[in-house]
């Protein structure tokens, strides 16, 4: 019997993260073309950190991460896709991040 596939690509240069022990696999999720976001079967999106893209707010005191409007929109993309394979509701979180 295969095991559940988890949730399906979320792009199509996506690249199935797996764990192969003898002739057992176990598939993790998927990782973007660029090694840039990851995305598993939980549904946790999660991005690399470029250290020179890191910068502290010197208003709040906070750490934040600069990166183009176009990446921005490629990770919120991957964070909708999971969260509606997983049955959640977007509507909320998506429009706080656009």
């Amino acid at each position: 019997m295969p095991a559940p596939k988890g949730i399906p690509a979320p792009e199509a240069g996506a690249i199935r993260l797996d764990l192969r022990i003898g002739d057992s696999r176990t598939t993790w999720g998927w990782v973007s073309e660029d090694e840039v976001l990851v995305a598993t079967h939980d549904g946790k999106v999660m991005l690399m950190v470029e250290p020179s893209e890191l910068q502290w707010d010197d208003r709040t005191g906070n750490m934040k991460q600069v990166m183009h409007q176009l990446d921005g929109r490629r990770l919120v993309r991957w964070m909708r896709h999971c969260a509606e394979y997983l049955g959640q509701d977007t509507t909320q979180f998506i429009q706080d991040l656009e």
